[in-house]
């Protein structure tokens, strides 16, 4: 296994930052928190930031899939590439009125997810480093999401 690259690993943790900034605002007082007017600055903000954005990478991650079963030299395959749009589906049934229930709707979301990341990494399709920066990353966008469903 190789070392996770220098840009994936930075570009990974601080796209924890909205997760963990969300959290935060979920446990502050209203107005101590700056958002810059795109989202409340207090607990219901706090759920909103960890719904959208857990919503957007979730697709996003769907489509880093796609992109490892369809690499130039590789013939894609319908179950390959089912795989890859079933986090996207799942963000999209996950946004709802209730954003402590869309939370864990996208904190499930990520487990399969991760069921999907580590199906790829065993068949050789995600690249060798791919696990050892996606465990820990997924593990704190879970943790992020499940004090948002049960702060709700």
């Amino acid at each position: 296994m190789s070392r996770v690259p220098f840009a994936a690993a930075f570009l990974g943790a601080a796209g924890l930052i909205p997760f963990l900034y969300g959290v935060a605002l979920i446990f502050s007082a209203p107005d101590t928190l700056p958002t810059f007017g795109v989202f409340a600055s207090d607990p219901e903000g706090g759920l909103r930031m960890l719904q959208v954005f857990g919503a957007v990478i979730l697709g996003f991650m769907g489509g880093c899939l796609w992109g490892f079963v369809s690499a130039p030299g590789r013939t894609p395959n319908l179950p390959g590439l089912l795989a890859t749009i079933v986090p996207a589906f799942i963000a999209f049934i996950a946004v709802r009125p209730d954003p402590a229930m869309s939370c864990l709707w996208l904190a499930f979301g990520y487990v399969v997810l991760q069921a999907i990341d580590v199906g790829f990494d065993k068949a050789g399709i995600a690249p060798d480093y791919w696990l050892h920066l996606r465990l820990p990353l997924t593990a704190i966008v879970m943790a992020c999401l499940l004090v948002g469903a049960l702060n709700g």
